[in-house]
């Protein structure tokens, strides 16, 4: 009985295929490798639900905090008013300006060359990259024959075109303010402070690239830092013009502040990126390839003059309602 109960007690051997215990059944197959595919899918869809609860708590945050609260009301204000059009609208006409302003400056570098100036020596000297430094002096040496009609025909295009972009500034701040567009007073004074402010920034930046490239990177850092604090003071005035509710200087702070920096950012862009970008472009592609570049600053320029009339806009309308 003891031997029948030991033998009971042994483990049963695995049987085999035809029930010999020596013959293994075959191990299951490997599970297949996920695709990749379907581990980028599920590395979006784990963004996707961080974002949505990153969301809701800044959402949960809002009564209580008043720079998330501006993020929100920008975010929809730009949504309500199509901030993405206005900006493309304003760098369409910053374009055409542009283009006025350069048949512009043909014709006085025209009568430069025409007067004995080195036009190419006199860009570098400003800091300028060689390659458009050489580019104004073909241009300069093109237009030195026609130079008196190029400066007429650049004139009345200056102008035109500075009426369009003045427009167009003062319809996307009604926009972003919420209030009726006023009727233009002062016609000339406009289309002068139009003309003036994006040449003074033009100078500005030229003498900034000008110390750097003369007095060394620390005299440049510095040179520029003070072209920021410039953009910060100009465009404090440029929104005091532009149709508003009425508020006080300080109320157009925030979005001075922000196309000063993004001004600086602009700045380094076009000084470090842009200016061989639009060489290699100007000889791969041509005036398609400048124009292209050209389009995608100037779009970037706009939609940094929109956000910052929205941020004014809604910052002061969220400092009053805390106030009250």
């Amino acid at each position: 009985m003891a031997t029948q109960s030991q033998e009971d007690s042994q483990p049963d051997a695995p049987a085999g295929v035809d029930g010999d215990p020596a013959v293994q059944s075959p191990s299951a197959p490997a599970a297949e490798p996920e695709s990749y595919w379907l581990r980028m899918r599920r590395r979006g869809e784990a963004a996707r639900d961080r974002g949505e609860t990153f969301v809701a708590e800044l959402e949960r945050k809002r009564p209580e905090n008043a720079v998330i609260e501006v993020g929100f009301r920008v975010l929809g204000r730009d949504k309500r008013i199509a901030g993405g059009l206005l900006g493309g609208g304003l760098a369409y006409r910053f374009f055409f300006w542009t283009l006025a302003l350069m048949v512009l400056s043909s014709g006085g570098l025209g009568l430069a060359v025409a007067h004995g100036t080195d036009v190419q020596k006199a860009f570098q000297d400003a800091g300028l990259s060689q390659a458009v430094s050489g580019d104004a002096a073909s241009a300069a040496a093109q237009s030195r024959a026609s130079h008196i009609w190029l400066l007429i025909v650049g004139s009345v295009l200056t102008i035109w075109f500075s009426w369009g972009l003045l427009r167009s500034l003062r319809l996307v701040h009604a926009a972003a303010w919420g209030v009726d567009l006023p009727k233009l007073e002062r016609l000339p004074r406009g289309l002068a402070g139009v003309i003036a402010v994006p040449l003074g920034l033009v100078v500005l930046t030229a003498v900034a690239g000008w110390v750097k490239a003369q007095l060394g990177l620390l005299p440049g850092m510095l040179a520029t830092l003070a072209l920021g604090f410039a953009v910060l003071a100009f465009w404090i005035w440029v929104e005091s013009k532009l149709p508003a509710k009425p508020v006080p200087w300080t109320a157009f702070i925030p979005g001075a502040a922000l196309v000063a920096v993004g001004f600086f950012a602009m700045h380094l862009f076009a000084a470090y990126f842009l200016a061989d970008k639009i060489a290699s472009a100007s000889n791969l592609y041509g005036a398609l390839g400048l124009a292209s570049t050209l389009l995608v600053y100037l779009f970037m320029i706009g939609r940094i003059v929109v956000w910052a009339a929205e941020l004014n806009a809604v910052s002061w309308e969220v400092r009053e309602e805390r106030r009250l």
